[in-house]
């Protein structure tokens, strides 16, 4: 396997990282902790210990970015995921009521 990040089953590569994220999922007041393994413009692998137990669509908010991505569980193995991002959100300047839950739970998170 490649380590650059290359992989031929993907039409562009992911890069290697280690960034803190919380995902929201249910009625946007569940939530977990994960580790942004690597990421692309279209998706990225997680770690999180509730793998297992996550929905198929859930909100992944990366916390130092200021934004969420409305994703799609694609695979679970073991504590990790892979989700596709269906779209992307500046939580900085959106004011989308749809919203609203998920701009709650990053700034709880980025205020600590």
């Amino acid at each position: 396997m490649p380590t650059d990040g290359a992989d031929p089953r993907r039409s562009e590569p992911r890069l290697r990282t280690l960034l803190s994220g919380k995902l929201v999922f249910g009625t946007h007041d569940l939530t977990a902790d994960c580790a942004v393994r690597n990421l692309s413009e279209r998706g990225a692998k997680l770690h999180t210990t509730l793998a297992a137990n996550l929905p198929r669509e859930l909100w992944l908010i990366m916390v130092k970015k200021g934004c969420a991505y409305r994703a799609t569980v694609c695979w679970r193995r073991g504590d990790e995921v892979g989700v596709r991002f269906e779209s992307e959100h500046d939580l900085t300047r959106n004011t989308d009521p749809d919203l609203v839950a998920v701009r709650r739970v990053w700034r709880e998170v980025a205020a600590r």
